[in-house]
C-alpha cells in the first residue's frame, strides 16, 4: 500500500488537462486517502467529514458527490486495500503444497503488505469494526475467500478448538497492538514469532515453519510505461497486453499513468495510434485501487496550482481581518473545532500564504503573506 512510490509526479498542467474521468478518479483516491489517514491518527468516532474534506483539499459540497458518509470512505478504502493485497496473499498460500508452509508465506506476505503504509494498516485493521455493521459486512465478504482456502488447507490436520477465524483475528489484533505502540517496528521482523503463534493450534507437535521472504507483486516501472508510449504504434502491441492486464488486475496507479502519459503524447502533437486505450484505461479507474497514486499535492500546489475551496475561506477571512486569532477565525467561519482550525492554519504556514506573530496578551495573530495575497486572485481547485 506503498504511497507515492513509483509513479511520477503530475504537475497542475497535466492534471487540468485530463479527462474527468481521470480527475475524479485521482480526488476519489485523494478523498480515501485523507479518510485513511485522519483515521488512522484520530480514531473513526473522531473524525468528520469536515476534517476529512479539509485534508484532501475538498470541500464538503465535493466530498458528499464523491461519497455519501466517511463510512462510505472507510469502506471503499478496505476495499481498495484487499483488491490490492488478497490476490498476493491467497497466491502465497496456494503456491506451497505443505499446508504449514503455505500459511507462513501467506502470512509472512500480509505482514509485509501491512509494512506498506502503516496509516492504511492501521485504519483497515482496528477502525473497521467500529465503522458500523454495514463496514463489518465488507470485511467479512473479503476475508471469506481467505478464511475457507486456510480451512481448506488445515483440513486433514488434527482438529483444534480454536476456529481458523478465531486465529486470523488474533494475529490482526498483534498486528494492530505493534501499530499503536511500536509503530517504528516493521511487522515483518515478527513474522516467525507470528508464524509460530499462527500455526501452534494445527501443527500437533510439528517445528515451526521459517516464513520465507515475501515477495510483494511488482507493478510495471514508469519508465517501461514511459518507453512504450514513447515507441508510438511500434510499442502498441506491449502497451495494450499492458493495459489489458492492468485492467484485469484493477491496478489504478498503472493505468493512470498510461492516461498521463499518453496525453502528454497527445499534447505534444504525437500520434493517437492510443486513444483507445486511453479511453480503456480511463473506464476501467471507475473500480480501480490506487496504491502507489500520487495523491499528495505536488510542491508548490498550494501556492503556484490554485488553493482547496476550504483554504480560500480562511484565507479570505484572514485578509479581512489581519491579526485574528485562531480562536476568532474559527468563529468567524462558524467552525465547529479549534484543533482543526490550528491544523489548517498550520498546513497554510507551511505553504508560505500566512504568518503569524505573537499576540498582545493573547493566541498568535495570523497575517496573509504576499504568497497568500497572490493566492487569493488564482482558482481554487475542487
Amino acid at each position: 500500500m506503498s504511497r507515492n512510490v513509483r509513479v511520477a509526479s503530475t504537475d497542475a498542467a497535466d492534471l487540468a488537462a485530463l479527462p474527468q474521468q481521470a480527475q475524479d478518479f485521482r480526488r476519489r483516491a485523494r478523498i480515501v486517502d485523507a479518510a485513511v489517514r485522519e483515521v488512522a491518527e484520530h480514531g473513526y468516532g473522531q473524525v468528520t467529514v469536515a476534517s476529512i474534506a479539509e485534508r484532501a483539499g475538498v470541500s464538503r459540497r465535493t466530498f458528499y458527490t464523491t461519497f455519501s458518509s466517511k463510512q462510505d470512505a472507510l469502506i471503499w478504502a478496505y476495499d481498495a486495500a484487499a483488491a490490492y493485497a488478497m490476490p498476493q496473499i491467497l497466491h502465497a498460500l496456494r503456491a506451497e503444497r505443505d499446508w504449514a508452509r503455505g500459511t507462513a508465506a501467506a502470512l509472512a506476505t500480509y505482514l509485509a503488505i501491512l509494512d506498506c503504509d502503516h496509516a492504511w494498516a492501521l485504519a483497515c485493521l482496528r477502525d473497521i469494526p467500529a465503522a458500523g455493521e454495514r463496514a463489518r459486512v465488507a470485511r467479512d465478504a473479503v476475508r471469506a475467500p481467505l478464511l475457507a482456502a486456510l480451512q481448506e488447507r488445515i483440513a486433514a490436520q488434527p482438529a483444534s478448538v480454536v476456529g481458523v477465524d478465531t486465529v486470523v483475528a488474533a494475529v490482526d489484533a498483534i498486528a494492530v497492538d505493534g501499530l499503536r505502540h511500536r509503530p517504528e517496528q516493521p511487522l515483518w521482523e515478527r513474522r516467525r514469532e507470528l508464524t509460530s503463534f499462527a500455526l501452534a493450534p494445527f501443527a500437533d507437535g510439528e517445528p515451526t515453519v521459517a516464513a520465507d521472504a515475501a515477495a510483494i507483486s511488482k507493478l510495471p516501472d514508469s519508465g517501461q510505461i514511459e518507453a512504450l508510449v514513447a515507441e508510438g504504434p511500434e510499442g502498441r502491441a506491449d502497451l495494450e497486453l499492458l493495459v489489458r492486464a492492468a485492467i484485469a488486475r484493477r491496478d489504478g496507479p498503472t493505468l493512470w499513468e498510461v492516461v498521463v502519459r499518453l496525453q502528454r503524447r497527445s499534447a505534444a502533437g504525437g500520434s493517437p495510434a492510443g486513444d483507445d486505450l486511453a479511453a480503456e484505461a480511463l473506464d476501467a479507474l471507475g473500480d480501480a485501487w490506487f496504491f502507489g497514486l500520487p495523491i499528495a499535492e505536488p510542491d508548490g500546489a498550494a501556492g503556484a496550482s490554485g488553493i482547496s475551496e476550504t483554504d480560500t475561506l480562511y484565507l479570505r477571512y484572514i485578509a479581512a481581518h489581519p491579526d485574528s486569532s485562531g480562536e476568532q477565525i474559527r468563529r468567524g467561519l462558524a467552525l465547529g473545532h479549534l484543533s482543526q482550525v490550528n491544523r489548517t492554519l498550520q498546513r497554510l504556514e507551511g505553504h508560505g500564504v500566512v504568518a503569524r506573530e505573537p499576540g498582545h496578551g493573547r493566541a498568535n495573530a495570523w497575517r496573509l503573506t504576499a504568497a497568500g495575497v497572490a493566492a487569493l486572485r488564482m482558482p481554487s481547485r475542487a
